[in-house]
Parts: C-alpha cells; sequence; structure tokens
C-alpha cells in the first residue's frame, strides 16, 4: 500500500532469501517499483475522482514494468506482460459485461470494484501503446509536463493528453478520446492480396462471445498497427499515407477509419500487425496471410522475434474461443510455433495454458476418448522439453531457460509423465525426511518447491497431504522461505479426495490461515494444479465440490472477508468462472439472485460470461476437435516425434 510515507507490503515481497524463486524475486522488484511509483502517481498528483482511478494504477503498473525492465533486462518483462497482465486486459475488456477504463462511480462498492485489471493492464497497455506512438522523449517530456503542473493536487485524464499534446505536437485527445472513454477495443481484419500489393483492412469491436451486433459495433478506434513486414523487399512507388516505408520493416501507419487499404512492396514474404505488441487490439489474418507466418516461423532463426510469434498465438487463441477461428486450425499449428518457441518461456506458457483451458471446458461433456487425446497431447508436448530441460540448474543458464524449466516440468507431471511424477515425489520424500539440524542444500532448486509439493500432494501417498501441512505450520524446520510456505498452503488444495478437499477448504477458513490467504487455496484448487488433467473426471468434480462447500459455507466467507471486501469479489470471480457449461452458469445466477452482491456486481456478471463463452466454445468445436485428434492418436504421435527432436537438438548444442 502507497501511502505517502509508509508504503506497506506483504512480508513475501520483502522477506526475500536465497530460497526465494525467481518469479517471487521478479514479483517483488515489479510491486516494490509499482508502490514506490505511487509517491508520483497518485500521492505528488492525485486523481481528482475515482473515475479517473487509470491515472494512478495504470502508470504505476507501467513504472512497476518499466522499472523492472531496466534494472533487469535479462528478464524480457514486457514479453511476460504480453501473456499475463495485457492478456487479463484484453480477456476481461472482451466481455459485453466489461466496462470503460474512465468508468462512473456512485458508491464505495463501485471504488472497490474498478481496482481491476481494466484499470491497471489495460491502462498499463494504452501508456505503452501511446508512448510507442509519440516515442520515448516527447511521452516523458508530457509526462514531466503533467507532474510539474499538477503537483500536491488533483488532475483529470484531460490534463494529461493536454501536457502530452503540448510536448508532442498530436492531438493526443482526438486519439486516445474512445480508448478511455468506451468500453472494449477492436480486431483488425486482415485480407493480403500478395500479389496486388495490398493489404485490406477493416476493425470492429472483438467480443469472447462472437461478433458484435451493430449497436456494440459502432465505435471506430484509432488503430496504431505496427505494420512489419519481410525484410530484402523492394520499395512501392505512389505511396499513400497508408503506404509502408520498409527503410526499417515496420511501419508507423495507423487506422482512423474502420476500413483502410495499406500497400505495400510486392517482393513481401509476409506481414505482421502489432509488431512487439505494443497496440492494444488483436489480429485476424487471412489463411493466406496466416500460412506465410507459419512458414516463416517454420524457417526457424527467421525475422519474427519472440514477441511477434507471441502475438500471432496469442490472437489466434483468442479468436479460436469466440469463434472467429475454428479450434483444429490452432491445434494445426501447435507444431509451428512450439518449433519457432524454442526455448522461449513465454510461448510455451501460451501453448500450455491453451491446453489447459481445452481440456477444462472439454473436462465436464467431452467422452472420455477425447480428454485422453487432450492430455496426450499435452504430455506429448511438455514431457519431452521437461526431459530436456531437466531437474538441474546449470551455471550457463540465464533467467529465462530457469522460467522454461519451471513451467514445463509441472505441466509434464499435470499432464500425468510418470517420471516427472516419480521423481517430484522422490524429491518430496528426500525434503520431508529433513530437519531443523540439517545444514546440507534443499534436494532441489527452489524453483520447483511449488511444483514437487503440488505432484506430491496430487500423485503421491495420501498423507502426503498431512506433511506439507505440518511443512506450513513449522516452515522453520524444513527452512522454507515465506513463498515456498504458501506454496504448501496451496499445494493442500490439490489434494485428489473430496473429503480432504473439504478439509482443506476448512483448515484455511481458521485463525492458522490469513483471512486473505483463503485466495490462494481456492485459486490452486481451480487450477490445473489442483485438479490433474490426467484425471478424466477430476476437474469437473473439484468445481463442483468446491461450489457445493461455497455455497453451504457462504455467511461464514462473508463473515471472515467482509461484505464489502475486494477479497470476497476476487474470491467469488475464482470459484465461479471455472465452470463451462450453460446449466452451471444459470444455476449459480439463480443462486445469487437474492444475495447482496454489492462487493461484486461487476465481478459476478463478468465470470458468468467467461463460463457461457466456454460452453459455446465446446458447442461449436466439439465435433472439430474430435476430428482432429482422431481415434488413432496419431496427432499426438506427431508432437512426440516433433518433442524427440527438440530434445536431441538441445542435447547436440
Amino acid at each position: 500500500m502507497e501511502n505517502w510515507g509508509l508504503v506497506l507490503f506483504r512480508t513475501v515481497r520483502l522477506f526475500i532469501t536465497e530460497q526465494t524463486s525467481l518469479w517471487i524475486r521478479q514479483k517483488a522488484v515489479y510491486v516494490i517499483a509499482h508502490e514506490l511509483s505511487h509517491q508520483w502517481y497518485g500521492n505528488l498528483v492525485t486523481m481528482a475522482w475515482w473515475d479517473d482511478l487509470w491515472l494512478s494504477e495504470g502508470f504505476a503498473t507501467w513504472m512497476g514494468i518499466h522499472v523492472s525492465d531496466q534494472l533487469y533486462p535479462e528478464w524480457r518483462r514486457w514479453d511476460h506482460f504480453a501473456i499475463e497482465d495485457r492478456q487479463a486486459a484484453l480477456s476481461a475488456d472482451s466481455l459485453r459485461s466489461s466496462h470503460p477504463i474512465q468508468v462512473p462511480i456512485s458508491g464505495s462498492a463501485d471504488i472497490d470494484q474498478v481496482f481491476d485489471s481494466i484499470t491497471y493492464y489495460k491502462g498499463c497497455a494504452l501508456i505503452r501503446m501511446l508512448g510507442a506512438h509519440l516515442g520515448v522523449s516527447a511521452f516523458m517530456a508530457g509526462v514531466r509536463r503533467y507532474l510539474a503542473a499538477h503537483a500536491y493536487g488533483t488532475a483529470t485524464t484531460a490534463d494529461l493528453w493536454q501536457a502530452l499534446q503540448r510536448a508532442s505536437g498530436e492531438d493526443v485527445a482526438a486519439l486516445m478520446h474512445s480508448w478511455t472513454t468506451r468500453a472494449g477495443y477492436p480486431v483488425v481484419s486482415v485480407d493480403a492480396d500478395f500479389d496486388a500489393g495490398q493489404l485490406k483492412l477493416r476493425q470492429s469491436r472483438y467480443l469472447h462471445s462472437g461478433p458484435p451486433t451493430p449497436a456494440e459495433d459502432s465505435v471506430v478506434w484509432w488503430v496504431p498497427l505496427g505494420l512489419l513486414v519481410s525484410s530484402g523487399s523492394s520499395s512501392s512507388s505512389g505511396k499513400s499515407g497508408n503506404d509502408i516505408d520498409n527503410t526499417d520493416g515496420c511501419s508507423r501507419a495507423a487506422m482512423r477509419q474502420r476500413c483502410e487499404c495499406v500497400n505495400i512492396p510486392h517482393s513481401v514474404r509476409w506481414v505482421k500487425l502489432n509488431h512487439a505488441n505494443a497496440g492494444l487490439f488483436r489480429v485476424s489474418y487471412s489463411e493466406a496471410a496466416l500460412r506465410r507466418l507459419a512458414l516463416e516461423m517454420e524457417r526457424g532463426g527467421g525475422e519474427l522475434q519472440t514477441p511477434d510469434v507471441v502475438g500471432i498465438l496469442n490472437d489466434l487463441v483468442a479468436l479460436v474461443v469466440s469463434g472467429y477461428a475454428r479450434t483444429s486450425s490452432l491445434l494445426g499449428m501447435l507444431g509451428s510455433f512450439a518449433r519457432a518457441a524454442g526455448d522461449s518461456y513465454v510461448v510455451w506458457q501460451i501453448i500450455g495454458a491453451f491446453l489447459e483451458s481445452l481440456h477444462q471446458t472439454w473436462a465436464a461433456r467431452a467422452p472420455p476418448s477425447v480428454r485422453k487425446c487432450i492430455v496426450s497431447l499435452t504430455r506429448a508436448l511438455f514431457a519431452p522439453k521437461a526431459a530436456a530441460l531437466g531437474w538441474a540448474h546449470r551455471a550457463e543458464d540465464g533467467p529465462l531457460i530457469a522460467r522454461l524449466r519451471s513451467i514445463s516440468i509441472p505441466r509434464a507431471g499435470w499432464a500425468g509423465d510418470a517420471a516427472v511424477v516419480a521423481e517430484a515425489c522422490r524429491l518430496f520424500d528426500e525434503l520431508y525426511a529433513r530437519n531443523d539440524d540439517c545444514c546440507e542444500s534443499p534436494p532441489f532448486h527452489h524453483d520447483f518447491t511449488s511444483a514437487v509439493l503440488e505432484i506430491a500432494v496430487r500423485s503421491g501417498p495420501s498423507e502426503n497431504h498431512a506433511r506439507v501441512r505440518e511443512m506450513y505450520e513449522n516452515s522453520q524446520r524444513w527452512r522454507l522461505s515465506e513463498d515456498q510456505r504458501m506454496a504448501a498452503l496451496g499445494a493442500m488444495a490439490c489434494v485428489p479426495a473430496a473429503d480432504l478437499k473439504i478439509a482443506t477448504l476448512e483448515y484455511a477458513m481458521s485463525d492458522r490461515v490469513l483471512p486473505q490467504d483463503l485466495n490462494i487455496v481456492i485459486g490452486f484448487m481451480v487450477s490445473p494444479a489442483g485438479a490433474a488433467i490426467a484425471g478424466d473426471e477430476s476437474i469437473a468434480s473439484t468445481k463442483l465440490v468446491l461450489w457445493s462447500w461455497f455455497t453451504a459455507n457462504y455467511q461464514r466467507i462473508v463473515a471472515r472477508l467482509g461484505e464489502n471486501s475486494a477479497l470476497l469479489g476476487h474470491l467469488v470471480g475464482a470459484v465461479v468462472s471455472g465452470f463451462a457449461t450453460c446449466e452451471m452458469a444459470d444455476c449459480v445466477e439463480a443462486w445469487f439472485a437474492d444475495k447482496r452482491t454489492a462487493a461484486f456486481d461487476r465481478m459476478l456478471p463478468q465470470s458468468l460470461e467467461f463460463v457461457r463463452v466456454r460452453a459455446a466454445w465446446y458447442d461449436r468445436d466439439a465435433s472439430d476437435v474430435a476430428r482432429w485428434l482422431g481415434a488413432d492418436g496419431a496427432a499426438s504421435d506427431y508432437f512426440s516425434s516433433a518433442g524427440n527432436q527438440q530434445q536431441q537438438q538441445r542435447q547436440q548444442t
């Protein structure tokens, strides 16, 4: 909390030891920078009213990432923003129940609810988009002008635009008005005619639930295209304002109308919009344009850099879920993305998250044979990667390899890879057998603590649940850092037995667990870690067990967290959003009909909309996915072969 002169943090953000995982270290740097930046954005200059909260939180988020990137460039912090925070904003803002960044505030409950991904992450993404367009020098000059003009006072969004306009000479208010006053963002459709040297572009509002109605599609955004083309292209003649100048391969062209044309050199092999994910929009490529991008990725070592591969993959996942593209089209390209990824953890993270989402959506209704194929596909991709990377961090490994290792091993374990499960259980037994008199180093790197504990509880003997609880309560005996202690608490939620899940939830309601940490337990329980995707029924049944407990104990939960607490809203969202059928959406909606929902009257409709989006995804593509996977497991065999090739290549290097 950014009090002026007394900044407060959770213990886990400050108590950093040699045993603290890389991810927690990175999070700590970001959070500390975020909170300290509030001394300028929020304290020195305060928003005039809560409808401009983004001026404080959006800027603090941007500064937190910017400072992290400056101090530790090897972390590639903006790459991570593209797959986590930016995606959270795009996901929330793709709902019909979304809200503008500048949202009317009528009461205290409204204030609590706008501390959300729209305010923080969409705000940050818009700052980044505008900064990339204006240029760093002009943008920062405008920000300094804004802070100096309103120091020890209040300011509005209009004040920021005015300062940036004076510094840059551009009509910033006109460019950004729709971005802050209207909900949503566009998807830009790209129809590429490479022979004619022309791109036909069309923008429309992107909605997770499918194409918008005419009334919903009334906004025309200013869209900085960030247009990138292959190198070695000859310049085209007769350029218009939206032609690409290929001197550096990237254009500053922008859309200001619903439909526009862009001329490109005839020798261009491929085109990519939204270079480096600087813009806040989706891109839907024609089949020809997407095929050329896939060929470029297949080349390996080509011109498309990791941030651009991330953008293509992220957009394709979103287009599949919303019905703009078939799921089979993405499944068919996973090999290309995996080969393009190499050792890029950000690309592998998106691949893993997509497969988890696919299985969680299909878990309640798909035949066991289809669910088994999805599991096999996940295992075929991640088990070879986990085996190639191994459990030991090497001296030559940078932080990105460390992150890749720490996501590959857990996903292989969640998918039931026998070697990963056996090793994790062995390492857990070795750790548990140690005592406070043991001076030896832990039996595994601290980045694996969460994965080892989760797998041991989920796939090991039932007594491991009690052992992990003991480690949480007596963390000093095992010399656990604070984040490892929280990992032990979360791992308790990964137990497969329903009675022990209930016991874990009851334990989280006791005085041994802080009220805010109830969300940790429930977060683990609804995640893939909490329900092994190797189990045919575990994901769907876990969510029903949790819902039954939640409804039976709702008043206790409200009393513990507070009826108007933001924590309650986050918890409701976690419990509800994991379902994937319209029947459960209707059931949840009916149950809350007579409840006081002021603390989450934005969160609840958004969560229910997500549930119905997933239900529609399954209804639309169930047959498509089943056909692609095939009963003979050919898809899994293909990916297994690809994975073995990756392992051999890494061993050769």
